[in-house]
């Protein structure tokens, strides 16, 4: 099973500025990497043993599936860490990305030397330090979805969809819990994950569009190289009569239309939208609230206010003062100020008070 990083322009210019990095997660992704090539071999014994099991389970499972969704960088990653710690849920751990071929049955098989739920808060671009941290799951999605990181298909086969239903059923029974993932890329078919899972349920990450722009545009320095380079789902080059300012901000708004459709045919009580600076800022009361909605449990709150602090919002300004006003008259341009509206809980505000989180 092969792995396409087509969407990464600059492979050896991102190896270097990662290793540059000093970021722990970001060495955690080039170790992976680097153990893939070990661990080969082992995949493919398991293999077998993984066709076997999804070939044997027959059961539909009723437990909730939690897809985490919303636009590269406003914050998904630090959602979905947070409630991979916390909720009794299951998750693809950096473990189980060793394991292309046979990703439930490495992860039945080596669960146990895995420190439980230990990993770090900060984050290198979706990247969290940790075996047993959680993974997008690149290596599981692109089996049914393809490997365009940026784009997914509006429509799979009966077949594929089958495939996807008789996957998450094993992995359920398996593991006995409900299971919950961020990857981006699945922000953009919403409509089509609901349609094939009758259990699925979806948390919409919702952070001010200047502030995901910005970090866009620094993204697209630190990965790619350049900022006429595009990177994450729904971006482009900057191309003819076009800055990479537009594109970037049209990239933010073009998600936004694409979640604003695809929610509408989401079940009622299956979709719920949460804001970053207020996630950021309320943990223990958004972790409440998710668990109560979604597993229809509740969770220990001494543990909770012992364990989850507040973290900083890190909405700044860490571009220069004419492209950040650049992105802020076209975001607005884009949005409309009643649309815009709907972020004046979370305005153009550095939040000081907070302890450090990672920076988006």
């Amino acid at each position: 099973m092969q792995k396409s990083y087509a969407n990464f322009k600059d492979p050896f210019g991102l190896l270097k500025r990662m290793l540059l990095s000093g970021d722990r997660a970001a060495r955690s992704a080039l170790y992976r990497a680097a153990a893939m090539k070990f661990v080969g071999p082992l995949d493919l014994m398991l293999e077998k043993s993984e066709r076997r099991l999804l070939q044997e389970e027959n059961r539909i499972s009723n437990l909730p599936i939690i897809f985490v969704v919303g636009a590269p960088r406003s914050g998904t990653t630090l959602l979905h860490q947070t409630l991979a710690r916390y909720l009794p849920v299951t998750y693809f751990t950096n473990l189980s990305a060793l394991f292309p071929r046979a990703p439930l049955t490495a992860s039945l098989k080596f669960a146990r030397f895995l420190k439980a739920k230990r990993f770090d808060d900060r984050s290198f671009y979706g990247n969290v330090a940790g075996w047993a941290a959680p993974n997008d799951g690149f290596h599981v999605w692109n089996r049914w979805l393809g490997t365009d990181r940026y784009r997914a298909p509006q429509q799979i086969s009966a077949s594929a969809a089958r495939e996807m239903r008789t996957f998450f059923n094993a992995w359920l029974a398996a593991f006995e819990q409900p299971f919950i993932n961020k990857n981006n890329r699945n922000t953009d078919c919403v409509a089509l994950l609901a349609s094939i899972f009758d259990h699925a349920c979806f948390i919409e990450v919702r952070r001010h569009p200047v502030y995901v722009a910005q970090s866009l545009l620094q993204a697209r320095q630190q990965i790619q190289g350049s900022a006429e380079i595009g990177w994450g789902l729904h971006s482009a080059d900057s191309s003819s009569g076009k800055g990479h300012i537009d594109e970037i901000c049209e990239q933010v708004f073009s998600i936004e239309k694409k979640l604003r459709t695809d929610k509408q045919r989401v079940a009622p009580g299956r979709y719920m939208e949460v804001s970053y600076e207020r996630f950021c800022q309320l943990p223990r009361e958004h972790v409440q609230k998710i668990t109560r909605t979604f597993l229809q449990q509740e969770l220990d709150e001494s543990a909770l206010r012992q364990n989850l602090q507040p973290f900083r919002v890190t909405n700044e300004i860490r571009i220069s003062r004419m492209e950040f006003d650049q992105i802020q008259n076209r975001i607005e341009a884009l949005y409309g100020a009643s649309a815009l509206s709907k972020f004046e809980d979370y305005p153009l505000t550095h939040c000081e008070a907070l302890p450090a989180a990672p920076q988006l």
